[in-house]
């Protein structure tokens, strides 16, 4: 007969678990907020100059999605009407450079430009409140419900220079 166990040592654990401690518990630094408002105040400038691509809008409407989860996350409350103006004012921008399903770029309206300006401020408070973690997982969030409802996902870099459908993962293999 064997002798009941009351003690199982867990995981061993792996990695740095001071990095893991950054990745859950600290906030991002200013140079990672500057580095993630980059696209969105880029492809932002393009819109209002009337240049910008459907790429360039992409990546703002994507961005402004991302603070919707945020919100939804719980981590920082009270900009949801922010959020949907300016989700509504990214729709009529697209209904407006979307003719004939050929973009052709517009620049932006007084009401498009103020909601769009104003959400650039308040997303940037919204990141400045987040850890690595927070911010990853509202990204991720997006991501599969995007892919779910039959969206593509791209992965881009700072400049858009490089934009390519995601791989998705499959169950249990990493990509």
């Amino acid at each position: 007969m064997s002798r009941p166990r009351f003690f199982r040592s867990g995981r061993k654990p792996q990695g740095n678990p001071l990095a893991v401690i950054n990745h859950h518990h600290t906030l991002l630094t200013t140079k990672e907020v500057a580095d993630t408002m980059q696209p969105l105040r880029d492809g932002f400038d393009l819109m209002r100059a009337g240049v910008a691509s459907n790429d360039h809008y992409v990546v703002v409407y994507t961005i402004f999605r991302i603070a919707n989860e945020i919100e939804k996350q719980g981590v920082v409350r009270g900009l949801a009407e922010h959020i949907q103006q300016t989700l509504q004012a990214c729709d009529s921008y697209y209904a407006r450079c979307m003719h004939a399903n050929v973009w052709t770029p517009h620049e932006l309206e007084f009401a498009e430009l103020d909601a769009m300006r104003t959400m650039i401020d308040l997303h940037e408070f919204q990141l400045q409140q987040l850890t690595a973690s927070e911010l990853q997982a509202a990204a991720g969030k997006l991501i599969a419900r995007t892919q779910s409802t039959g969206g593509q996902v791209y992965q881009a870099g700072i400049d858009l220079a490089n934009l390519k459908p995601m791989q998705q993962q499959k169950q249990g293999v990493p990509a």
